[in-house]
This record gives structure tokens, sequence and C-alpha cells, in this order.
């Protein structure tokens, strides 16, 4: 069966509906569906283009076509903004393509496949347009001719009736938008509430077809670039990559349960291949209910035109799901972060390694973000890189160090120097300022962050991160949803879902939230920690000791005996953290806890002390944990709250 074989059909049904009203255009359809070669597929489609080409030039330039050629016939619509742009980049596609039809050699056959799209978007709107003309044709006459013959009160009834029809018809549209308004909006009927009116769309991971190692990140460098080009506009709903990037490989869902899953009515796909200056990138646009395919297309270019190459993709696709974009948006999506395409596939290279975040990784990471800065150093994105690697390593790294948030909060506000419209940027000092217990400037950063771009996703998580630690847990939840809404299936903020769930006393909620991350990823490590203690604060400790085995986690099993009533477990598992304190570093917060726990309050609060001193992280969520709830009004817990800025 041919690559195009369903192609071919939706152009029969276009055959079929034509009949005898479009003879010329029939004449070469009929051709089309029925030729078995790709040549002649392409020829015949070609044919039809012209034959729609030679119409709207009598029709919209008033003049025939003689033997110019369909580019300028094509462009000269375009400038007189005759025919719609989608529709003209659909026909500069089809012109382009189907002339190899003449030199089969010069192509390769699975270019049919989107010459026959092409074509076949081009005939829908042409039939509708056709339709347009000839109503609007007839009511004009009927309007200025009146009937031979006629008296003039006769004539003042027919114009009366007609008005009578058209305010009647008027009525009926009110109606019907009203009616559809009120089921919309869950006023009548018994649907549910639709939350989202915009167009919801998941770009997935593209196909690398790159076998040189040297571009093994662009798969995903492609694909999370134009993920970002289209959350600029505003009609659109974009998921967050970070979401959609656990789909990729054969072994992933099928497009409709993608899409239910994210909660998502359109998905894009699509495959990038360079070859050294020169790049492809193949993008289709499918109905996630249906996986109808409702467009695909080719773009081509050298890599220093990448992000013209990006932006009309963007723009390409806006096109084919009917928006239309405000000049601010156009503005947007062909801003160009920097002039200097080698720097900007070094800063796609370093995001790639960041994603892992390891302490390995994040390394690497820093590694591409200071080459990329050696190669352009106004590159805003390349610092803020570097401020997100080094917040990161502030968690990740073995040991804590100081110098990581000096470096940081350096890159972070070089970045702001360069560019202070960035939500990113905004993003990125705030986490600085938050590590860093300044928690007046980060809030101040994070609501700026989510100003510039209400869609950014990790401002809204860490600024939930930042309500927890105040203890303003009402506003936590509100903005950690938000960030769920925007990356429905990301680990990390699912996890925190459940831990400011814990962190608000909600344990049901918690567990239900946590156990759902379990469900999407049951290796993912960090959560079975928090699921373990949610268990333990609801009292089911069964169920926390069943998780606590998972994790081999020697504190957690101490805190778990200590609740247990088993002191003399949760003794020996307190030296044996003690002991491993001389080799490896522990965290002074989460030893406290054990200590609090076992009822040794002097030394829990010395290691309180300790943690302060390190600038322990940990200590940042001082007003989460309920073991230490008892000591909220001991002067050394508030003068430590005092200490750390979080005292109100």
């Amino acid at each position: 069966m041919q690559i195009w074989s369903s192609e071919i059909k939706n152009l029969e049904v276009l055959y079929t509906s034509i009949k005898s009203k479009f003879p010329v255009l029939e004449k070469e359809l009929e051709r089309l569906v029925k030729a078995d070669d790709e040549n002649m597929v392409l020829l015949y489609s070609r044919r039809c283009l012209e034959v729609i080409i030679n119409d709207l030039c009598e029709c919209e330039l008033k003049r025939s076509r003689k033997t110019e050629p369909l580019k300028g016939i094509i462009d000269k619509l375009n400038r007189e903004e005759k025919v719609p742009s989608h529709i003209i980049v659909a026909m500069q596609h089809l012109n382009s393509v189907s002339t190899f039809g003449a030199h089969p050699k010069d192509f390769d056959p699975e270019q049919v496949r989107p010459v026959l799209i092409n074509l076949t978007t081009i005939i829908k709107w042409y039939l509708k347009y056709k339709e347009t003309k000839i109503g609007a044709k007839a009511e004009a006459e009927e309007i200025v001719t009146e009937p031979k013959g006629m008296d003039d009160s006769t004539a003042q009834a027919q114009k009366l009736k007609r008005r009578l029809i058209l305010f009647l018809s008027g009525l009926a549209l009110v109606v019907v938008i009203v009616v559809v308004a009120l089921f919309l909006f869950n006023i009548i009927g018994g649907g549910k509430q639709i939350v989202r009116m915009e167009k919801s769309i998941a770009v997935l991971p593209f196909e690398n077809w790159n076998s040189d190692e040297e571009y093994a990140h662009m798969g995903d460098a492609i694909a999370n670039e134009i993920n970002t080009q289209l959350s600029k506009i505003n009609e659109f709903h974009v998921f967050s990559y970070t979401s959609t990037s656990q789909y990729k490989g054969s072994n992933k869902p099928s497009i409709p349960v993608i899409g239910k899953e994210l909660g998502a009515n359109f998905i894009i796909e699509g495959s990038v291949e360079r070859q050294k200056e020169d790049v492809s990138i193949h993008v289709q646009i499918i109905r996630a209910e249906n996986d109808e395919h409702l467009w695909a297309e080719e773009f081509k270019g050298k890599w220093e035109n990448i992000f013209k190459i990006r932006a009309n993709i963007a723009v390409r696709i806006a096109d084919e799901l009917k928006i239309v974009l405000t000049p601010e948006e156009i503005q947007q999506i062909e801003e160009e972060t920097t002039n200097n395409p080698e720097a900007y596939n070094l800063y796609l290279k370093g995001r790639y390694f960041w994603n892992f975040r390891t302490e390995e990784t994040l390394l690497k990471a820093m590694e591409f973000f200071n080459q990329a800065l050696i190669q352009d150093s106004n590159y805003a994105l390349a610092y803020i890189g570097l401020a997100d690697s080094y917040s990161m390593l502030s968690w990740y790294a073995p040991v804590p160090n100081p110098e990581y948030f000096l470096k940081a909060e350096k890159a972070a506000l070089k970045a702001l120097e360069k560019d202070n419209s960035l939500a990113e940027a905004h993003t990125s000092i705030g986490y600085v300022y938050f590590n860093e217990w300044k928690f007046e400037a980060a809030e101040k950063e994070y609501l700026k962050a989510i100003e510039l771009d209400s869609e950014y996703a990790t401002a809204h998580h860490w600024y939930a991160l930042l309500l927890k630690s105040k203890g303003h847990f009402e506003q936590a939840i509100d903005e950690i949803l938000k960030a769920r809404d925007l990356d429905p299936l990301s680990l990390v903020i699912n996890r925190n879902v459940g831990v400011i769930y814990m962190n608000a006393r909600q344990y049901d909620n918690a567990i239900d939230a946590l156990n759902k991350v379990v469900e999407i990823d049951p290796e993912f490590s960090e959560v079975h920690y928090n699921l373990a203690k949610a268990y333990l604060y609801k009292g089911m400790y069964e169920n926390a000791l069943s998780v606590i085995q998972k994790t081999g986690n020697i504190l957690l099993r101490g805190i778990f005996y200590a609740h247990m009533g088993d002191l003399d477990k949760a003794n020996q598992l307190l030296d044996e953290l003690v002991i491993l304190t001389e080799t490896e570093y522990i965290s002074p917060f989460h030893l406290a806890l054990l200590y609090f726990t076992l009822g040794f309050e002097e030394k829990g609060f010395m290691s309180l002390e300790k943690a302060y001193e390190d600038h322990d992280l940990s200590l940042t969520f001082i007003k989460n944990y309920p073991e230490l709830d008892e000591f909220s009004s001991d002067p050394r817990f508030i003068d430590l709250l005092k200490k750390v800025g979080l005292e109100e």
C-alpha cells in the first residue's frame, strides 16, 4: 500500500463532492486520484493547483494568467492579501515540491504525502471561497433586481418579507450562539465545565535522524524550542516539555492515549536531521482525539538560519490551527536570542544535559553554557543556564558549597543585565535568592516572572516552594496546582504537590498525590521517602513500613521505629548515622528530626545550629515538619527562624 493512500482517499471524497460543479478542477482531480505513479501524482497535483490559481487570477486580480509562472501569481495574491496566509504557504510548498514530478531522480517518494495534504487544504478552502462568492453574487442580484411587472405595493411587500426573513435569521443565529455559550460554560446541560477554551498543544520529542553523536541532542532540543515558541502564542495552551518528554521512542502510547493523559487537543510530532551546516525538520499536527493527521510539512535550510526556520514552524502551526497572530506575538516568535548559531547549538547541548539533573550532567551542562558564552558574551539564556546549574548543584552536590550560591547569583544577574524581559531570568534569580534565604527578594522576582509569562510552570513551582517555606500553605497549594496544570506529568512538580499537602497536614490528599507519582514512575526514588512520611504522619504504620523497606533510608527507618516506640532499634540506627557523618555528609537538619523524635532535645537544637552554619538548604523548610511543632514557641526555635529569615 502506498504511504499516501489515506490522503488519496480524502481527495476522492472531495472529487465526489465537486462533480458537475467545477468541471475543469473535476477533470484534473479525477486523473490524480486514479494515478498509480508518484510522478503522475505530483504532476496532477500541480495541475489542480494551476486550475485554482487561474481562477483566482481572474476573480481576484482581474486578469488572465496567460504564461506567468505560478510562483509570481501566488506572490501577488499574497502581497495583495487576497488569500489567507496559511493557504499561501500551502500553495508555495505544493508548487515547489510538485515540480519534482518532471525530475523524478531529484526527490524522495515520501515527499508526495505532504503535497497531497497541502492540496487537500487548498481545495477545501477554495470550495468555501467559491461558495461564498456564488452566494454573495446571488444575494446581490436578488436585492438589486426587482421582478418586472410588479406594482409598488407588491414590491414593498417583497421588501418587507425579505427584511422579516433577515430579522428572523439573525434572531435565530443569536439564539444558537447563546445556547452554545450556555452549554460551553455549563449553565445549562449536564456536561462537565470546560476549563480552557483555547487550543491545548503537546509537543512530543522529535525523532533524531542523526547518526553522528555530535548531534544526539537535536531531537529533544528542537522539540523543546518549538514548544517554547508556541507558548508565546496567547491562544495556545502549551504543555511544558518536561511533561511531554517522557513520550519518547517506539514504546510510547497511542496518540489518543497521550492526548487523554495530558488533556491535549493537538499533538505535534516530528523529526530532525542535521548534516554539518544543513538541517531538515519535519513537523506534523495530529488531532489527539482520533489520531487524525491534519498537516505535515518539511522545513529545510542552513543551520545559520535556524531562528527563521524555528519561527516559520511556529507561524505555520498557528496558521493551520486558525490562529491570527498579533504583531507582538510575531515579534516574540521571530526574536533571536543570539545572532550566533553555534552559541545556540552549544546552549541546546547544555540544556540537554541539564535536564538529567545529576552532579555529573550538571557539570557537563555548565561546560556547554560557558562555551556558548565564549561564542556570544551577550547570550542571556546561556547565563540563565549557568545560574540554574549552580542552583541545582546546591541541592545535588554531595557536600554544600557556598561558592555555588555566589556563582549562581552572578550568572543570574548577568542574564537580567542582558535581557530583563525574560521570565526565565527572573525565575532563576528568584531561586538564587530563595536558596540564599532572601525570601522577600525571591518573592518579588517570582511574581515578576509570572507577570511576564503566566504559563511558565517553573515560576509557579518555585514560588509554591517559597510560600510553603513561610507556612502559607493555602497559597502554596494554589501555586503548585497551577504548576501541575501547566506541566501535568512532571515528576518533580507532582511530587511537590504531595509534599505541600503533607506539610499542610492534609495527609489524605498527600497520600493520593504521591501514589499517583509512583504510578507514573515507580523508579522515582525520592517520592518513596515522602510517601512513607505521609503514611507515618497519618498513623498508617503498615503502609509506611512497606514503603520504607523499598528505600533503605536509615534516617527514615530510625524515625519510623521511634514513632512505633521501638527505641532500641531507633537508637541503633541513630548511632549508625552518627558514624556515617565521619565519612560522608549527612544533612544535620534531618539528623535533628531524628534527635527530636527520640526526645534528645538539646542534641536536636545543636544539630539545627549546625544546619544553619552549613547553610543546609533543608533548613529552608523548618516550618513544615510536625516533628518540630511542639518547639514553635521555644526561644531557640524562634531565634533560628529570625536568622533564617522566616519569622513573621
